[in-house]
C-alpha cells in the first residue's frame, strides 16, 4: 500500500491538473450536460480543444475515484491499529464523494458563476489528504535533537501560519476568478456575472495581494527556521519558489488581460504548491521522533 499511496497522490495531481486546464481554457460547458459523455457521444469532436480538454477530465475522473477507494480502503485493512491512517483514509472517501457530486453538480447545472470555486477547494483539500494518508503510511521517524526543539517549534509555526493563509488565498482566489471579479476587474466580458461591481473587484484582488505578502513573509521565516536546523530545506526552497513563481505570474495575468498560458500556469503552480505543503506537513507529523510543536 506504501508505494499504492505515492501512486494515488500522483493521480490526483494529474486529475488536478487536467481540472486547472478546464478552469483556465474556460472549457467547463465544451461538452455540455450530458456526463459522463461528451455532448451525447463516446467519441466526440477533438477538433475544438475546449472539447478535448474538458473530456480528458471527464475520462480521468474515473481512474481517480477507483485510485481513491482502492487506496483508503486498501490503507485501513492492512492498518487498521493506526489512528492517523485510519482517519485520512476515511477523509479520502468523504472528500472523493463530496468533490465527485461537486463536480457533477457543476456540470450538470452549466457551470453558474463562483460554483466552480466549490470544485476547486475540495480537490485541492482531497490532494492534501492523499499526500498527508502516503506520509502516515510511510511513517519513519528521525531522532530530533533536544537543541533544535526550539528552533523545530518555530519553523513550524512559521510554515503553518503561511500554509493556512496559503490554503485560504487559493480558495479566495478561485472565487476571484469563478465569480467573474476578475473578468470585471480586467473589463474582459463574461456571459454571467457573479460580482459585477468593479470597486468589490478591486477590493478582493487587493485582499488576494496582501496574502500574497503575509505568505511570502512566513515562507521566508520558514526557510530560516529549517536551515538552522537542516530539516526540510530543499522543501523549504521548493515552497518559496512556487509562491514566488505564482506571484509573477499573477503580475502577467494582470498585465495581459488573464491570458489563457498564464493562467493555466498559475493554476498548475498552486496545485504543485499544495502538494510540497503536504510533503512539508508530513514531514512534521510523521517523521520527527520527539516533537515539540
Amino acid at each position: 500500500m506504501k508505494k499504492f499511496s505515492i501512486f494515488t497522490v500522483v493521480v490526483t495531481f494529474v486529475s488536478l491538473i487536467l481540472g486547472n486546464l478546464v478552469v483556465a481554457t474556460n472549457s467547463g460547458d465544451a461538452c455540455g450536460t450530458s456526463w459522463p459523455f461528451c455532448n451525447g457521444q463516446v467519441i466526440p469532436d477533438f477538433t475544438d480543444y475546449h472539447v478535448l480538454v474538458e473530456y480528458s477530465h471527464r475520462l480521468f475522473i474515473p481512474l481517480l475515484a477507483v485510485v481513491t477507494f482502492i487506496n483508503a480502503v486498501g490503507a485501513i485493512y492492512f492498518y487498521k491499529r493506526k489512528r492517523s491512517v485510519l482517519t485520512f483514509a476515511a477523509l479520502s472517501l468523504i472528500l472523493l464523494v463530496v468533490q465527485s457530486l461537486i463536480g457533477g453538480f457543476n456540470v450538470l447545472l452549466g457551470t453558474p458563476p463562483g460554483f466552480t470555486t466549490l470544485d476547486v477547494t475540495f480537490s485541492q483539500l482531497l490532494l492534501l489528504n492523499n499526500v498527508l494518508l502516503s506520509y502516515s503510511l510511510h511513517e519513519n521517524p528521525v531522532a530530533l535533537e533536544k537543541k533544535h526543539q526550539g528552533t523545530v517549534k518555530m519553523s513550524y509555526r512559521a510554515f503553518v501560519l503561511g500554509f493556512m493563509f496559503y490554503i485560504a488565498q487559493v480558495v479566495f482566489g478561485a472565487f476571484f476568478k469563478h465569480s467573474r471579479a476578475s473578468n470585471v476587474m480586467l473589463d474582459v466580458g463574461a456571459e454571467e456575472y457573479l460580482i459585477e461591481s468593479e470597486a468589490l473587484a478591486n477590493t478582493l484582488f487587493s485582499l488576494h495581494w496582501v496574502a500574497t505578502v503575509i505568505i511570502l513573509v512566513s515562507a521566508i521565516w520558514f526557510i530560516i527556521y529549517a536551515s538552522k536546523f537542516r530539516y526540510h530545506i530543499f522543501l523549504s526552497w521548493l515552497y518559496f519558489l512556487t509562491i514566488l513563481l505564482n506571484g509573477a505570474v499573477g503580475i502577467v495575468i494582470v498585465v495581459t488581460g488573464n491570458l489563457v498560458l498564464a493562467s493555466s500556469i498559475h493554476m498548475i503552480l498552486s496545485t504543485l504548491t499544495t502538494m510540497i505543503g503536504g510533503a512539508v506537513l508530513g514531514g512534521y507529523w510523521f517523521k520527527l521522533k520527539q516533537r515539540a510543536f
